[in-house]
C-alpha cells in the first residue's frame, strides 16, 4: 500500500520569514501547534513511493477544519509534482490540516480519520498591554499592568525603567503570568525603590504573544503634578512620544498609555486636515510597498566605537525631502524599528545614530533625500469576471475566461483562477502568477462537475487581493447542438391554414 506524509520538516514558507517544528511522531496523537502572524504560507508534502503502477497518486488534496476536526473542507488540490500546497487563511484561529492522495484507479488514501496531520495558529492581533504607575510617600514606585493575550509568549513579559533621558534602562523583576483560554486576560502589580532623588521616572513594559506579535506601553511618574508628562520638543513634534493621557490619579503621577505594538508612531505634517503632502519621488524611484500601517524598519550601525551607540533617531518625509520630523528615539538602540503611521502614501525615512559621547550625523534638512521610500496601499484591486465561453477553432475543448483587474500598482504577474463545486469554496486552482492579460482558454477536465463557481484573484505590489467570485453557477457543457435535414415531404392544403408567421418561404 501506498503512504503519504506531510514532510519531516513542516515548513511554513511565511511571506516575513519561516517557522519550523518536527511532524508528529503519532497521528494518534495530536501534533504541536505551530504560530505565525502570516496568513498565507506553503505547506509542503511528500509522497512516499507506491507498491504497484495503479497506486501511483495524480492529485494531492489538502483538507482544512477550522473547528478542531469536527467538519472537514477540501482548500485546494495540486499536481504532485509541484510538492507543496500555497494556504490563505481566513481569518485569526487554530487551523487543522489533513492531506490526501488520489491514485489512477481513482482511490482516495488514506480514508477517515480526524487526526490532523498539522496545526497552525494564525494570530495577527498583538496583545494589548496597559500599565499605570504611582509613587508612594517612602518613595517607592508601584506598577499595575493588565495584559489581555490568549496566547502569550512565556516569559517575554518585561519591565525597565530609567531615571532619564541619557541615563541606561534598569530591569524590574516581574511575575510571569499565565494565560488561559477561559480568562485571557491578567494583571499584576510590582513595586521596588529607584535611585534617591529621582524627580522623574519613566517605566517601560513589553509582551509579545507565540505568533510574534508584540506590544509596548510607557508610563511616566513625576513629583510636580503640574509639570508636562513630557518635554516640548525642540523639533517638529514627535509621534515616537504620542500617547493617552488617562485619568491622573489623586497622589500626582500619570499613567500614559501607548496604542499596543506601536513603539513610533508617525503624525503627518500639518493639521492632520485636508490632502496629504505630494510624495515627489525623484525620478525612476519605486518605494518598496506594505499593506499596513504597522511595519518594521531593519536597520545597521556600523563602525561603533569603545562609548558604544547613545541615541537612535527616525526620520521621515512625506513631500519627499523638503519637510522631515522626527518619528522619535529608538528604545533599545536595536534593530528594528516598528512604525506606525496613519494613512497610505508615500514615506520616506531615514535614521541618525549618535555614540556613547554625542557624536553622530546630523539630522536630514530639507532637501535631502531619505534612505529608503515606503508605499502605503491598503487598498484592494478592483477585480471582476466579465465573461465564460466554449472555445472554437483552435480553442475548441477549451473554457474562455475572460475578467478585468485594475490597480494603480499591480504586481508582476497579478491574477489567480480557482474553481470550486459549490458558492464560497473550497477552491481548487485553475492557474496562478497570469499576466493580466484579460482572458485565459482553460482546458478542462473531463472529470470536472458539469457546474462550478469561479473565483478570481488579483494581487497588488503591497499584497492587497481583490477577489470577485461568480454569484451564480457556471455550466461546462461542452457539446455544441449540430443539426441536419433528413427528409422532406409534401404539405397537405390544411396546413396552409396556420398564421403567417408560422410559414417559412
Amino acid at each position: 500500500m501506498r503512504h503519504f506524509r506531510i514532510a519531516r520538516l513542516l515548513t511554513l514558507a511565511v511571506l516575513a520569514g519561516t517557522v519550523v517544528a518536527d511532524a508528529p511522531a503519532s497521528r494518534a496523537a495530536l501534533p504541536a501547534l505551530l504560530a505565525t502572524r502570516q496568513t498565507m504560507f506553503s505547506i509542503p508534502f511528500r509522497i512516499d513511493r507506491a507498491d504497484r503502477p495503479t497506486q501511483e497518486p495524480v492529485e494531492v488534496r489538502l483538507y482544512v477544519s477550522t473547528d478542531q476536526g469536527k467538519n472537514w473542507h477540501l482548500s485546494c488540490r495540486v499536481n504532485p509534482a509541484e510538492k507543496r500546497f500555497l494556504f490563505q487563511g481566513n481569518g485569526d484561529g487554530e487551523y487543522w490540516f489533513q492531506v490526501r492522495t488520489v491514485d489512477r484507479s481513482g482511490q482516495v488514501q488514506p480514508t477517515g480519520g480526524d487526526t490532523p496531520g498539522l496545526r497552525v495558529l494564525i494570530d495577527t492581533a498583538p496583545p494589548q498591554l496597559e500599565l499605570q504607575a504611582t509613587r508612594g510617600e517612602a518613595g517607592q514606585i508601584t506598577t499595575r499592568w493588565q495584559m489581555t493575550e490568549l496566547h502569550p509568549k512565556v516569559g517575554s513579559l518585561k519591565m525597565q525603567y530609567r531615571t532619564g533621558a541619557d541615563q541606561p534602562w534598569q530591569s524590574v523583576a516581574v511575575s510571569r503570568p499565565e494565560s488561559t483560554a477561559s480568562d485571557p486576560t491578567q494583571t499584576g502589580e510590582v513595586t521596588w525603590w529607584p535611585q534617591a532623588g529621582s524627580p522623574r521616572v519613566e517605566i517601560r513594559a513589553e509582551v509579545s504573544d507565540v505568533a510574534g506579535n508584540s506590544a509596548v506601553t510607557h508610563a511616566h511618574i513625576t513629583d510636580d503634578p503640574a509639570s508636562p508628562t513630557d518635554p516640548a520638543p525642540s523639533v517638529a513634534p514627535n509621534p515616537g512620544l504620542a500617547t493617552e493621557t488617562v485619568e491622573r490619579p489623586p497622589d500626582g503621577s500619570v499613567a500614559i498609555k501607548i496604542h499596543p505594538a506601536v513603539r513610533n508612531r508617525y503624525t503627518p505634517p500639518g493639521d492632520g486636515h485636508g490632502e496629504p503632502p505630494s510624495s515627489s519621488l525623484p525620478a525612476g524611484e519605486r518605494p518598496q510597498m506594505v499593506n499596513t500601517r504597522v511595519f518594521e524598519l531593519d536597520y545597521h550601525v556600523d563602525s561603533v566605537g569603545p562609548s558604544g551607540i547613545g541615541q537612535v533617531e527616525l526620520w521621515g518625509t512625506r513631500d519627499g525631502g523638503k519637510v522631515w520630523s522626527s518619528f522619535g528615539l529608538d528604545d533599545d538602540n536595536q534593530s528594528p524599528l516598528v512604525v506606525t503611521v496613519d494613512e497610505e502614501g508615500t514615506y520616506g525615512f531615514r535614521v541618525v545614530v549618535q555614540n556613547g559621547v554625542g557624536l553622530g550625523e546630523p539630522p536630514p534638512e530639507s532637501g535631502e533625500l531619505p534612505d529608503i521610500w515606503i508605499g502605503v496601499d491598503l487598498t484592494k484591486p478592483a477585480a471582476r469576471i466579465l465573461s465564460t465561453d466554449q472555445g472554437t477553432g483552435q480553442q475548441a475543448g477549451q473554457f474562455i475566461i475572460r475578467w478585468e483587474a485594475t490597480d494603480s500598482q499591480l504586481a508582476a504577474r497579478p491574477v489567480s483562477l480557482y474553481f470550486g463545486d459549490t458558492a464560497g469554496g473550497p477552491w481548487s486552482v485553475i492557474a496562478t502568477g497570469l499576466e493580466n492579460t484579460g482572458s485565459y482558454a482553460w482546458s478542462v477536465d473531463a472529470r470536472l462537475p458539469e457546474r462550478i463557481y469561479l473565483r478570481l484573484e488579483a494581487r497588488d505590489e503591497a499584497g492587497n487581493i481583490g477577489v470577485f467570485e461568480t454569484p451564480e453557477p457556471i455550466s461546462l457543457d461542452p457539446i455544441r447542438p449540430s443539426v441536419h435535414i433528413r427528409n422532406v415531404r409534401p404539405v397537405t392544403d390544411s396546413a396552409w391554414q396556420q398564421p403567417q408567421q408560422d410559414r417559412y418561404h
